[in-house]
Protein backbone atom coordinates (compact mmCIF):
# COMPACT_ATOMS: atom_id res chain seq x y z
CA UNK A 1 0.00 0.00 0.00
CA UNK A 2 1.13 3.25 -0.86
CA UNK A 3 0.49 6.58 1.19
CA UNK A 4 0.57 10.04 0.35
CA UNK A 5 0.15 12.94 2.55
CA UNK A 6 -1.33 16.21 1.65
CA UNK A 7 -1.65 19.61 2.70
CA UNK A 8 -2.98 23.16 1.71
CA UNK A 9 -2.71 27.00 1.86
CA UNK A 10 -5.42 28.89 1.89
CA UNK A 11 -6.14 33.21 1.49
CA UNK A 12 -9.16 35.08 1.82
CA UNK A 13 -10.66 36.22 -1.65
CA UNK A 14 -11.60 39.80 -2.49
CA UNK A 15 -15.81 40.23 -1.67
CA UNK A 16 -16.85 42.38 -4.47
CA UNK A 17 -20.19 41.93 -4.40
CA UNK A 18 -21.69 44.60 -1.91
CA UNK A 19 -24.71 43.04 -0.31
CA UNK A 20 -22.10 39.89 0.57
CA UNK A 21 -19.84 42.40 2.18
CA UNK A 22 -22.86 43.99 4.00
CA UNK A 23 -22.85 40.65 4.76
CA UNK A 24 -19.97 39.47 6.55
CA UNK A 25 -19.60 42.62 8.03
CA UNK A 26 -23.18 42.28 10.19
CA UNK A 27 -22.08 38.57 10.52
CA UNK A 28 -18.99 39.92 11.96
CA UNK A 29 -17.20 37.29 10.05
CA UNK A 30 -13.43 37.73 10.35
CA UNK A 31 -10.81 37.77 7.20
CA UNK A 32 -8.96 34.13 9.16
CA UNK A 33 -12.81 32.53 9.50
CA UNK A 34 -12.91 33.26 5.98
CA UNK A 35 -10.08 31.76 5.17
CA UNK A 36 -10.89 28.88 6.36
CA UNK A 37 -14.44 28.66 4.70
CA UNK A 38 -14.34 27.29 1.16
CA UNK A 39 -17.19 29.54 -0.34
CA UNK A 40 -14.80 32.91 0.90
CA UNK A 41 -11.50 31.77 -0.33
CA UNK A 42 -8.82 30.20 -2.14
CA UNK A 43 -6.24 27.64 -2.33
CA UNK A 44 -2.81 28.96 -3.15
CA UNK A 45 -0.80 25.87 -2.82
CA UNK A 46 -1.12 22.11 -2.42
CA UNK A 47 1.46 19.94 -1.55
CA UNK A 48 1.92 16.20 -1.87
CA UNK A 49 4.37 13.76 -0.79
CA UNK A 50 4.50 9.93 -1.58
CA UNK A 51 5.45 8.08 1.45
CA UNK A 52 9.92 8.62 0.79
CA UNK A 53 9.42 10.05 -2.39
CA UNK A 54 10.32 14.04 -2.76
CA UNK A 55 7.63 16.29 -1.57
CA UNK A 56 5.11 17.88 -5.00
CA UNK A 57 4.00 21.22 -4.87
CA UNK A 58 1.31 23.29 -6.95
CA UNK A 59 0.92 26.54 -5.64
CA UNK A 60 0.14 30.33 -7.79
CA UNK A 61 -2.65 32.63 -8.16
CA UNK A 62 -4.57 30.78 -10.75
CA UNK A 63 -6.36 28.20 -8.31
CA UNK A 64 -8.03 26.49 -11.38
CA UNK A 65 -4.46 25.56 -12.52
CA UNK A 66 -3.68 24.57 -9.04
CA UNK A 67 -6.66 22.06 -8.96
CA UNK A 68 -6.29 20.86 -12.49
CA UNK A 69 -2.55 20.05 -11.95
CA UNK A 70 -3.07 18.01 -8.32
CA UNK A 71 -6.46 16.23 -9.84
CA UNK A 72 -4.23 15.46 -12.62
CA UNK A 73 -1.27 14.28 -10.20
CA UNK A 74 -3.78 11.80 -8.34
CA UNK A 75 -5.36 10.52 -11.38
CA UNK A 76 -2.01 9.41 -12.22
CA UNK A 77 -0.99 8.30 -9.17
CA UNK A 78 -4.19 6.48 -8.18
CA UNK A 79 -4.28 4.63 -11.35
CA UNK A 80 -0.81 2.81 -10.87
CA UNK A 81 -1.69 2.75 -6.83
CA UNK A 82 -4.63 1.35 -6.30
CA UNK A 83 -4.03 0.08 -3.17
CA UNK A 84 -3.37 3.83 -1.15
CA UNK A 85 -4.08 5.94 1.74
CA UNK A 86 -4.37 9.83 2.15
CA UNK A 87 -2.76 10.80 5.20
CA UNK A 88 -3.55 14.17 6.45
CA UNK A 89 -4.02 16.20 9.77
CA UNK A 90 -7.27 17.59 9.83
CA UNK A 91 -7.84 17.25 6.44
CA UNK A 92 -11.62 15.08 6.92
CA UNK A 93 -12.84 18.25 7.71
CA UNK A 94 -10.58 20.78 6.07
CA UNK A 95 -8.21 20.10 3.40
CA UNK A 96 -10.49 17.26 1.55
CA UNK A 97 -13.76 18.95 1.62
CA UNK A 98 -11.99 22.44 0.70
CA UNK A 99 -10.57 21.01 -2.45
CA UNK A 100 -13.42 19.40 -3.56
CA UNK A 101 -15.71 22.36 -3.05
CA UNK A 102 -13.50 24.55 -4.69
CA UNK A 103 -12.94 22.48 -7.39
CA UNK A 104 -16.79 22.18 -8.23
CA UNK A 105 -16.62 26.27 -7.56
CA UNK A 106 -13.90 26.47 -10.82
CA UNK A 107 -16.38 23.86 -12.46
CA UNK A 108 -13.19 21.07 -12.65
CA UNK A 109 -14.81 17.50 -13.20
CA UNK A 110 -13.35 15.09 -10.36
CA UNK A 111 -11.60 11.76 -11.60
CA UNK A 112 -13.73 8.90 -10.85
CA UNK A 113 -10.01 7.00 -10.73
CA UNK A 114 -9.98 8.84 -7.03
CA UNK A 115 -11.83 8.37 -4.24
CA UNK A 116 -13.80 11.42 -3.92
CA UNK A 117 -17.53 10.09 -1.93
CA UNK A 118 -16.04 8.23 1.12
CA UNK A 119 -12.93 10.61 1.70
CA UNK A 120 -15.67 13.41 1.75
CA UNK A 121 -18.81 11.63 3.56
CA UNK A 122 -16.79 8.45 5.58
CA UNK A 123 -13.79 8.52 6.99
CA UNK A 124 -14.16 4.97 8.68
CA UNK A 125 -14.71 3.46 5.32
CA UNK A 126 -12.43 5.94 3.26
CA UNK A 127 -8.97 5.31 1.71
CA UNK A 128 -8.10 8.36 3.84
CA UNK A 129 -5.81 9.04 7.50
CA UNK A 130 -6.49 11.87 9.49
CA UNK A 131 -3.65 12.21 12.25
CA UNK A 132 -5.78 14.91 13.87
CA UNK A 133 -8.57 12.43 14.45
CA UNK A 134 -6.92 9.78 15.22
CA UNK A 135 -5.08 11.64 18.19
CA UNK A 136 -7.92 13.45 19.79
CA UNK A 137 -10.33 9.64 19.33
CA UNK A 138 -12.94 11.52 16.89
CA UNK A 139 -12.31 14.68 19.07
CA UNK A 140 -13.14 12.57 22.46
CA UNK A 141 -9.36 14.21 23.34
CA UNK A 142 -7.63 17.62 22.68
CA UNK A 143 -7.68 18.49 19.09
CA UNK A 144 -3.50 17.94 18.52
CA UNK A 145 -1.92 20.56 16.57
CA UNK A 146 0.75 19.04 14.12
CA UNK A 147 3.65 20.75 15.37
CA UNK A 148 3.27 20.41 19.31
CA UNK A 149 1.91 16.58 18.60
CA UNK A 150 5.75 15.95 16.40
CA UNK A 151 7.39 17.31 19.18
CA UNK A 152 5.65 15.04 21.79
CA UNK A 153 6.85 12.18 19.45
CA UNK A 154 10.11 13.54 19.56
CA UNK A 155 10.49 14.70 15.45
CA UNK A 156 12.29 17.85 14.91
CA UNK A 157 9.90 20.86 13.73
CA UNK A 158 11.86 24.00 12.06
CA UNK A 159 12.37 26.49 14.86
CA UNK A 160 11.54 29.38 12.26
CA UNK A 161 8.08 28.37 10.85
CA UNK A 162 5.55 30.93 9.72
CA UNK A 163 1.87 30.24 11.04
CA UNK A 164 -0.84 29.31 8.89
CA UNK A 165 -2.65 32.49 9.83
CA UNK A 166 0.77 34.41 8.62
CA UNK A 167 -0.12 33.47 5.32
CA UNK A 168 -2.24 35.77 4.10
CA UNK A 169 0.22 38.47 5.26
CA UNK A 170 3.03 36.56 3.41
CA UNK A 171 0.49 36.23 0.26
CA UNK A 172 0.72 40.05 0.06
CA UNK A 173 3.56 40.45 -0.02
CA UNK A 174 4.46 37.75 -2.73
CA UNK A 175 6.44 35.55 -0.96
CA UNK A 176 5.83 32.51 -2.72
CA UNK A 177 8.95 31.55 -1.07
CA UNK A 178 7.63 31.23 2.45
CA UNK A 179 4.21 29.71 1.05
CA UNK A 180 5.49 26.63 -0.61
CA UNK A 181 8.50 25.98 2.47
CA UNK A 182 5.54 26.64 5.14
CA UNK A 183 3.26 23.62 3.17
CA UNK A 184 6.57 21.73 2.30
CA UNK A 185 7.12 21.77 5.85
CA UNK A 186 3.70 20.94 7.23
CA UNK A 187 3.75 17.77 4.49
CA UNK A 188 7.05 16.35 5.19
CA UNK A 189 6.60 16.73 8.97
CA UNK A 190 3.27 15.07 8.66
CA UNK A 191 4.97 12.09 7.08
CA UNK A 192 7.49 11.68 9.86
CA UNK A 193 4.74 11.52 12.41
CA UNK A 194 2.54 9.08 10.57
CA UNK A 195 5.46 6.77 9.15
CA UNK A 196 7.26 7.09 13.04
CA UNK A 197 3.46 6.49 14.82
CA UNK A 198 0.89 5.21 12.55
CA UNK A 199 2.24 3.65 9.55
CA UNK A 200 2.52 0.41 12.09
CA UNK A 201 -1.63 0.30 12.05
CA UNK A 202 -1.70 -1.17 8.47
CA UNK A 203 1.16 -3.80 8.77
Amino acid sequence: MKFITLDIETVPLKIEHEEVREYLMDKKISKEARSLDPNYSKIIAIGVKVLNEPTKMFYGDDEEKILNEFWNFMKEFANKNPFYRIVTHNGYKFDIPFIIIRSCINNIDLPKEVDINTNMWNMKKSNHFDTMIFFSHYGNFINPNLDVLSKLAGIEVPKERIFGADIEKVYKNNDWGKITEHCRQDVEILEKLFEKLCLKLFK
